[in-house]
């Protein structure tokens, strides 16, 4: 299995902004392990009782909420560099 197919926006490349790419990428797996770990809470929480119900309801939708946010602020670099990108093949760039 190649590493590459693991990465976020695998099919976007830039020559310009390749660190926002980069960030894009690295915000998007942080995004996705928030979610992950607000579901993997949720469902230790709910199967222990060791936490108040409240507590542990509201850590879990805080922990997507964060992942959500983060996700979306990956798909906006993401589709600034999508542009660039796009903008810098019609006109014929190198």
């Amino acid at each position: 299995m190649e590493p590459r197919r693991w990465l976020p926006y695998r099919n976007l490349q830039s020559r310009h902004l390749g660190l926002a790419l980069a960030a894009s990428r690295v915000v998007a797996w942080i995004g996705m392990l928030l979610i992950a770990a607000g579901i993997a809470y949720g469902i230790t929480a709910a199967v222990s009782h060791a936490a108040p119900v409240a507590l542990a309801l509201g850590t879990v939708i805080n922990l997507v909420g964060l992942g959500l946010s983060a996700l979306l602020a990956a798909g906006a670099l993401a589709a600034l560099v999508g542009i660039e990108e796009g903008l810098r093949r019609r006109n014929g760039g190198e």
